[in-house]
């Protein structure tokens, strides 16, 4: 890992697959996170926890918009957990909310 904002971390939510992402997400930690993403196994639904990403921007959106499709090709989900108000609201004046699972 390296020094970017953003903190990710593999972690076992609720008995899910999932990343816990913390800080920023802009074209400079987003490769990162799509990195860490693609290692997941498409096996199953994976949980991002959003809760403590503080910033993300349209490089960040791109990997969430990617990584869904991945895995909604194998028959399974991306799930969007507890956005933080930032993130949340520029998921829905993007139109997201209505492509993506956020719970």
């Amino acid at each position: 890992m390296n020094d970017s904002p953003t903190r990710l971390e593999l972690t076992d939510l609720d008995g899910r697959l999932g990343l816990r992402a913390a800080g920023e997400l802009d074209s400079h930690t987003a490769p990162d996170l799509e990195a860490r993403l693609g290692q997941l196994p498409s096996e199953g639904d994976i949980t991002l926890d959003l809760a403590d990403l503080t910033f993300i921007d349209s490089s960040g959106l791109r990997v969430l918009v990617a990584q869904h499709q991945r895995l909604e090709d194998a028959g399974h989900a991306l799930i969007l957990a507890a956005p933080s108000a930032p993130v949340a609201r520029l998921i829905e004046i993007t139109g997201l909310t209505e492509h993506l699972r956020v719970e």
